[in-house]
Order: C-alpha cells, then structure tokens, then sequence
C-alpha cells in the first residue's frame, strides 16, 4: 500500500493503528433516494462490519473507524490482507434497502489516532488519493437522478451474473505481422456466457457505466485473478486481459494480487495487462505509480485502443509501455482513402517510438492484413487469425469468471 502502507511499519501496528473507512458516493444516494435511504445504509454498513467482527466508531457521516476485538495484526503482511478483506466484505454483494440494490462505494485504509481518539486529516487524504476517474457530479434533476438509479440496477443486475459465473474469457492471439506467425500472447475477451452463440462481449457501455459508478475495480480485480488462475494451470501459455484505467490505483482491491505477483515472478512474467482509459483521466500520476508497480513486478503494460478515447502521449510517454494496441477504427477507415492509410501509418511510427512492440486491431481479412503490413507495425489481432474462442486449444477447461468480492 505505498504511503500509508510505510507509516505502519514506522508504528509496528502497536495499538494505535485502526481501519478508517469512507463511503464516497454518499451524496450520490442522498440526492437519488432520500436522507432516510441514506440513513438505511450506513447502519447496513456498520451492521455488516459489527456482525463480522469489529467495532465501528462513526466518526462522520459516512465515515465509520474500526477497531478489531482481537487486536490489529502485528505483522505487515497480516495487515494488508486485513485491510483487503475490510474491502470485499464492505463492499460486495449490494445492499438491498426497501427492496432497492445499491453498491455502496468505498475507500478504506489504516489510520493512526492522535491523542484525541481520531485520525489526522493527512492520514485520511492518503486513504482516499484522487482516483484516475472520479464519481460523476451530483445533479439535482429529474434526467439525472433516473440515469444514476438506471445506472445501479443494471450494476446489480451485471454483478448477480458475475456471482453466477454468467461470464467467460474467450481468448484472441496476438500474431506476429511477419511470416514466423509467432504469438505475443492471447487477450482474455469478457464475454456472456448467456449470449455466446451471438458473441456479446461487455462493451464500452457497460464499462463506461461501471466506471461512472465507481464500481469498475470489483470486475477488473475478479478478471485479474481468473486470468492468474488460468496462468497457474497452463505453464506454456502468455495472456492477457484488459483493466479500466480507474482500476489503475494500487489500493486495497490489489493487495493479494500484487502480493501473488511478487511471490510468483514466472506468472508475471507471463501477463499481459491492458489499459483502456473510456473517460478522461484527471489524475494520470496515480495510475503511472500502479502501472510502474506492475512493471517492476515484471508484468507487461499495454495501451490499448490507441487513438481513440483520451489516452494522452503524455501518459504513453511517462507509462512507458511495453505495448502499444492502434485501435481497429484507424485500420477499417484505411479501407476508404489514402488520406487514412498515411493517418494510419504516422500512428504507427508515432507509437513505435514509445514502445517496441504495436499491434494493429481489428484485422478481418486479406486487404486489412495488406494494409497492416503497409505499416511499421510487428503485431496484428482479429477475426482474420482466429476469432475469439472459449475453449482454446491449449485450455483443459472454459474460464468462468468468478466474482472475487464475495
């Protein structure tokens, strides 16, 4: 956990130190389902961490601290796994008040008491850092209030899939653009297992709509670890799969995953993560930390969707990554004109120099493979090659993705 993470071991957890949680979209509910809703669910917040074990303290509202009965871990380690627990069963599986499914979202982090009982007002800022893609702004009207209801009963309703494992990777190499055919290695699609016959992916929408609702990093966090799962099981295999750039925080949803990375350095080796930024990014410095923690781990980054959506060459630059993905739309507007094939081209060369690997998206046929090979680019991915597949020939079993916030 970085800053916080060090001012506990300066203290040796010896007593002083507590779990200080805060619930972000607080506002969000008071403004779309009333003071009393509101009321409902910081008492289903305190009554979940009481009936699990720990003393809550209001402390603000919206803002509960947490003492342990047993104690706090004495170890580091024992602490973060602590801190990354509070996480999950605060935040999953949804309230349901009055019949309404609502995800509470959260920040959670150790504090230290001053003489008076309470945390500093340092220690919590550090909990809750500005995050790479904030909470949309409140509005009061009608549009507004029915959009952010809309919006959480479809999380509840995408999260109660998740929870059935209604969703699977299905897997799509990246091939070399030479005659070789080697394999970068293979992007795990997120796919509904319900709609597979007619290949449905979760899109942007239903990202962008996570996103929005700060709910992105439970998917991202349950992809991650069945990606590593699979990696476990398959020595001979690369892979990869793509994160929100507002999953891009190393916070409490990373903690066992980071800490699986670092202890097993060959399944590192062998992933791939994606960034996708669908919404601007206010605060890139926060998603480059977690992204040169991966790096440093041994993880390989990728950009993705290149030159679509808000993904800056400032922060292709300060990533530095080891892959850069053009997005597909670039290739298929080279159909059309020269103009594109040249807009196309100079992606390229501009990518090539912030990374030595650029794969070239959305390959479907014989003129789109000519087209890529027109350019500087050394890897390619589409339906051309082998469309997207559940069971991969190297797989001994489906990849059913299992919610890890349960």
């Amino acid at each position: 956990m970085s800053k916080l993470g060090d001012a506990c071991i300066e203290t040796g957890f010896a007593g002083f130190t507590h779990i200080f949680v805060m619930l972000r979209n607080l506002e969000h509910v008071r403004t779309v389902y009333g003071d009393d809703f509101v009321h409902a669910l910081v008492k289903e917040i305190s009554f979940r961490g009481h009936s699990r074990g720990a003393i809550i303290s209001m402390v603000g509202e919206g803002a509960f601290l947490m003492h342990m009965h047993v104690g706090f871990p004495t170890s580091y380690n024992l602490a973060l796994q602590e801190l990354e627990r509070w996480q999950l069963v605060l935040s999953a599986p949804p309230f349901e008040i009055e019949g309404t499914p609502i995800f509470p979202v959260l920040s959670v982090g150790f504090v230290t008491l001053d003489l008076f009982g309470a945390p500093s007002l340092a220690e919590i800022n550090q909990i809750t850092p500005p995050a790479p893609m904030p909470l949309p702004e409140v509005h009061c009207s009608t549009d507004w209030r029915l959009s952010y209801e809309s919006d959480m009963e479809f999380a509840a309703c995408f999260y109660r899939g998740l929870g059935r494992q209604d969703f699977a990777l299905a897997f799509q190499p990246i091939v070399s653009l030479g005659e070789a055919g080697e394999t970068l290695y293979e992007e795990g699609l997120l796919r509904s297992v319900e709609n597979l016959a007619h290949r449905t992916t979760a899109g942007e929408d239903t990202i962008s709509t996570l996103e929005k609702l700060g709910l992105i990093r439970r998917l991202d966090r349950s992809v991650v670890l069945s990606l590593l799962g699979m990696l476990r099981q398959e020595p001979q295999v690369k892979l990869g799969c793509n994160i929100s750039s507002s999953s891009a925080v190393d916070d409490a949803w990373w903690i066992s995953i980071l800490e699986l990375l670092a202890l097993r350095p060959d399944l590192a080796s062998r992933l791939t993560v994606e960034i996708t930024e669908y919404l601007p990014m206010l605060h890139p410095e926060t998603a480059v930390d977690f992204v040169r923690r991966l790096q440093t781990l041994g993880c390989r980054i990728a950009i993705d969707d290149f030159g679509s959506g808000f993904t800056t060459l400032d922060f292709v630059r300060r990533v530095q990554p080891d892959i850069i993905k053009i997005h597909a739309g670039y290739l298929h507007r080279a159909r059309e004109s020269e103009q594109s094939v040249e807009v196309l081209s100079n992606l390229v060369g501009i990518s090539s120099r912030f990374a030595p690997n650029v794969v070239i998206e959305g390959v479907e046929s014989e003129e789109d493979l000519v087209l890529a090979r027109g350019t500087s680019a050394n890897w390619a991915q589409g339906n051309l090659f082998k469309a997207p597949q559940l069971w991969p020939s190297w797989s001994r079993h489906p990849l059913f993705i299992r919610s890890s916030s349960l």
